[in-house]
């Protein structure tokens, strides 16, 4: 039996797939033609479809704004003159907007309906393609919704807002180049004014300077060096004018340095044995921060874990200007982490470690008297630096300070000034008084009359000495040593038999010790020595055998 191939299927062919083939492919369904779109000719017709809609809401309200013009006209002309023609105006204007209120409910209805499809038209059917009877049985996705061209822009706008207000795509973080300052953590930074230079201190103790217009591709740093020795740095800033850099690191004493790291100056350290640290000169514990005056040259101020904030000037480092000391509600001693001026210079604000943020007066001085007069309604005060200070308003005070104020400077007159008293010495004396040096010429000539300068050196002596002065041969201490002692010879006899030749003469006549032990010392006696001779013959006989 000749077996058939499968059989050609057609959108037309109203019998279905050949059952042989669903056997052979192994389900059921195949052979059913897949719906085809063409994307451009859907794009078109959505785009005149949003088009045309955008058309119409224009006409709309366009229509809806000449209807409010002609009925603000026919309100004014009822409010002048209500004639005739006014009311057949009236009426043609009803008319007209029944019209078009009419024509409104029309096109509503109409595009109620339109709305009522979900989706573009089908397309156009293809010269030649066959026509599919089984609709629901077509496959394939679905077609994409429609979108309106307004609604697109609208939403394109929105986003283009959107990043324009948000701060982050401000950030210019687009590209980056890395320092390499060391291994560890990096804990202070530092610009200068200019932005020309920057410096890095951190963990390992050192401070590096990086110029940008000087580094080239390999971002090496032209200089390094370790101001405050094994001390982690803490903080570094630029002055205002750029020439100073103030070093804050984990000592008590904090440093002033130039731009290229040369030092400048150093605080003071304070008495830690001290109770209130307003009497001490310095920091008595770890620094935090520090931070410039934002106007006065060489004021700066730094905070320490002793609780207190204190003002520095470079030209002072043996004492501080002021004292701050933080405190809590309860009177407590509280650690200020960080410190600032303010804008203006004249206001100081630290950060404290309980949370607070505690504010003071730069100029502020501890008040220790105040006193208020009814009749001249002013008050005085007197402080801890000592200055007395009076307080008065021109219109509300009366008298006291108002009338010196008001009042110029005198000046002093000569019979007010005092004279200078000298003080005479007796050395001031003419008699005391030491000749004033005169030229080196007269000078020379007056010493050249002297017999004592002027006396001409005397020369080296020839032959043996004379007049108490030493000869040139043997005249001189290491001469004679080497002539009479060196040269000598020395005694090359027994040292033993150079001392027992003095004991006769000991023995026979006791000058020193002996008539002190006379009687009590024993007799001394001394071994004799042998001769080779005499030691052979006294040898054992074993000796001689194991010769």
């Amino acid at each position: 039996m000749e077996r058939s191939g499968p059989s050609e299927v057609t959108g037309s062919d109203a019998s279905g797939p050949d059952p042989e083939l669903a056997v052979t492919m192994g389900f059921t369904g195949f052979g059913k033609k897949a719906r085809t779109f063409d994307l451009e000719a859907m794009f078109e017709q959505t785009r005149r479809t949003a088009v045309e809609r955008s058309r119409k809401t224009l006409e709309a309200r366009e229509k809806e704004e000449e209807m409010n013009r002609e009925k603000e006209l026919r309100r004014q002309s009822e409010d002048i003159e209500p004639t005739p023609s006014g009311s057949n105006m009236a009426r043609d204007c009803s008319k007209s907007l029944s019209r078009d209120t009419s024509s409104s409910e029309s096109e509503d209805t109409s595009d109620s309906s339109s709305d009522e499809l979900i989706g573009p038209p089908l397309p156009p059917k293809m010269v030649g393609e066959p026509v599919n009877l089984m609709e629901e049985d077509i496959l394939g996705p679905l077609p994409p919704p429609l979108y309106e061209e307004g609604e697109d822009d609208d939403d394109d706008e929105g986003e283009d807002e959107g990043e324009e207000e948000n701060p982050v795509q401000k950030i210019p973080d687009s590209h980056e180049i890395t320092l390499k300052h060391g291994t560890k953590t990096v804990s202070a930074l530092g610009l200068d004014p200019s932005g020309a230079r920057l410096v890095t201190g951190g963990y390992d103790y050192d401070v590096k300077f990086w110029d940008f217009a000087g580094m080239d591709a390999s971002f090496k740093a032209f200089r390094s060096l370790q101001p405050c020795e094994c001390h982690q740095i803490k903080s570094l800033q630029y002055s205002n004018t750029g020439d100073m850099i103030l070093v804050v690191s984990g000592s008590s004493q904090a440093k002033v340095i130039d731009r290229d790291g040369f030092e400048v100056m150093e605080c003071i350290k304070g008495d830690q044995y001290i109770v209130d640290m307003a009497n001490t000169k310095g920091h008595t514990a770890m620094l935090h921060t520090g931070s410039w005056h934002p106007k006065i040259k060489g004021e700066f101020m730094t905070c320490s874990n002793d609780a207190t904030v204190r003002i520095w000037e470079v030209e002072n480092p043996r004492k501080q200007k002021s004292v701050f000391k933080p405190r809590t509600m309860q009177g407590k001693k509280v650690i200020p982490t960080t410190c600032t001026y303010s804008r203006d210079g004249n206001l100081i604000a630290a950060a404290c470690q309980n949370g607070s943020i505690q504010i003071w007066d730069r100029n502020l001085t501890s008040v220790v008297r105040c006193l208020w007069h009814p009749k001249l309604n002013q008050i005085m005060v007197g402080t801890g630096n000592g200055l007395a200070k009076v307080y008065y308003d021109p219109n509300k005070s009366q008298r006291g300070a108002k009338l010196c104020v008001v009042k110029t400077q005198r000046k002093a007159k000569q019979a007010e000034t005092l004279t200078q008293d000298y003080i005479i010495t007796p050395h001031a004396l003419p008699m005391f008084r030491e000749p004033r040096q005169r030229s080196t010429r007269k000078q020379l000539e007056k010493d050249r009359l002297d017999p004592l300068k002027s006396h001409k050196p005397e020369p080296p002596v020839a032959g043996p000495g004379r007049g108490g002065r030493v000869g040139t041969h043997g005249g001189t201490l290491s001469s004679y040593i080497v002539k009479n002692i060196a040269l000598d010879k020395t005694d090359d006899s027994n040292p033993r038999e150079a001392i027992l030749r003095h004991a006769k003469a000991a023995e026979d006549n006791p000058y020193w010790v002996s008539p002190a032990y006379s009687k009590t010392q024993p007799k001394t006696m001394f071994a004799q020595v042998e001769s080779d001779d005499e030691e052979a013959k006294n040898e054992p006989e074993w000796k001689k055998r194991k010769i």
